[in-house]
């Protein structure tokens, strides 16, 4: 690769729009778009294709057209479970579980239902970020209603186990929302083997344009609508359907479920050479333990070195990598999952969140670790200096 050329590496932040997918949006803008809650022919055409999209999804994930609900992504579909299966089950009991390594659209939905009056029981975590499952099992008391816990972490790739997660809560009585924005495309989601009772799901993680999202809902799981002002998706989420967005879901999801052997290999490969190059920088931690972990996502950090300086000569060689959530970004305090993993706060500031999608190449790898090997050289020499 030619030096000055931009490396794209925060693919769990977004993912470029999928070349398919790219001819099909053209051609779908080029027909009218209706509202599909509306009665004459276009709108009933509109909400035909809606149907369809929701039949294609739910093929591919396993389940009913009847258990997806359209999301404008995975923080709404996130927070509507969170919110609305807590008090459709206020009766009950008001106790909720999760861990604080979850995305901030948990974290900050479960500190509103604290506001509200629900206590929170926060799991420990290990030093890889993984849960105890036998601490989760002596956590369910009587009054407990829900379990949220992710697939994949945002940040590091760990990866729960959710099968175990949903059988205790299964066995529990206990409703469990899995947050599986970063899982979709990576691990199979057969969600008829797999005992979630909801799952959020987003587009822009697998080539759609941002602004879709998909919210799978057991059928039978009650779940309390938190806007108002129609009855559109089962009378649970309230406003027009994106119907283009939901079209590029199913596209996008069919297409990645073709791909998804293909696409492992892919992403393997990668991790793997990354690594390598990696540990060959001095003062580097690599996050990972002995558990398991996506293949598109990997976390380090930097010893004696200053993460904002990092990061703004990252940027000034053209390099796009993150240190934590995309939605927490612009600021540079430390990553409250590595924290909560056990970090110390100049380590966790100084971290990368180094994400690889499809179209990521062993060229931009080499030219990454290449450049972040003479940036880290530099900020040694030099930790006031800006210059690379």
């Amino acid at each position: 690769m030619k030096r000055g050329e931009n490396i794209y590496l925060d693919h769990a932040a977004g993912t470029f729009l999928l070349p398919e997918l790219r001819a099909k949006l053209a051609h779908w803008l080029d027909r009218p778009t209706a509202n599909p809650s509306s009665i004459h022919s276009l709108g009933r055409a509109a909400a035909a294709e809606l149907d369809l999209a929701r039949q294609n999804i739910a093929e591919g994930l396993a389940c009913k057209p009847s258990e997806i609900l359209f999301t404008s992504g995975g923080t709404e579909a996130n927070n509507l479970a969170i919110a609305g299966l807590a008090r459709s089950q206020s009766q009950r009991g008001k106790h909720v579980i999760t861990c604080r390594t979850e995305h901030r659209s948990v974290l900050e939905s479960f500190q509103q239902l604290e506001q509200d009056g629900f206590r929170v029981s926060y799991l420990h975590t290990d030093a890889q970020g993984q849960i105890d499952l036998d601490e989760l099992a002596k956590s369910i008391s009587a009054d407990t209603t829900l379990i949220a816990l992710m697939w994949v972490n945002n940040e590091t790739g760990l990866i729960h186990p959710v099968s175990e997660i949903a059988r205790i809560a299964g066995e529990q009585g206990v409703k469990f929302h899995c947050d599986g924005v970063q899982a979709l495309g990576h691990i199979p989601l057969q969600l008829d083997t797999i005992g979630v009772d909801s799952l959020a799901l987003s587009g822009h993680k697998i080539g759609t344009p941002a602004g879709i999202g998909v919210l799978f809902l057991r059928s039978g799981t009650t779940l309390q609508g938190i806007s108002f002002g129609g009855g559109q998706e089962n009378n649970l989420r309230a406003g027009t359907q994106n119907t283009l967005g939901a079209k590029s879901f199913a596209w996008a999801s069919e297409i990645i479920l073709e791909k998804y052997a293909e696409s492992q290999q892919h992403y393997e490969s990668l991790i793997q050479h990354l690594q390598v190059r990696l540990r060959s920088i001095p003062g580097i931690q690599i996050n990972r333990g002995q558990a398991s972990y996506s293949s598109h996502i990997l976390n380090c950090s930097f010893h004696h070195v200053d993460g904002e300086a990092l990061f703004i000569r990252l940027d000034m060689a053209k390099i796009a990598v993150s240190n934590g959530s995309a939605c927490s970004s612009g600021s540079q305090a430390p990553s409250h999952v590595l924290t909560a993993m056990g970090l110390e706060d100049t380590l966790a500031q100084a971290s990368l969140r180094i994400s690889l999608g499809l179209q990521t190449t062993k060229a931009e790898i080499d030219h990454f670790c290449d450049e972040l090997g003479m940036i880290i050289y530099s900020i040694q020499r030099d930790p006031d200096g800006i210059q690379i």
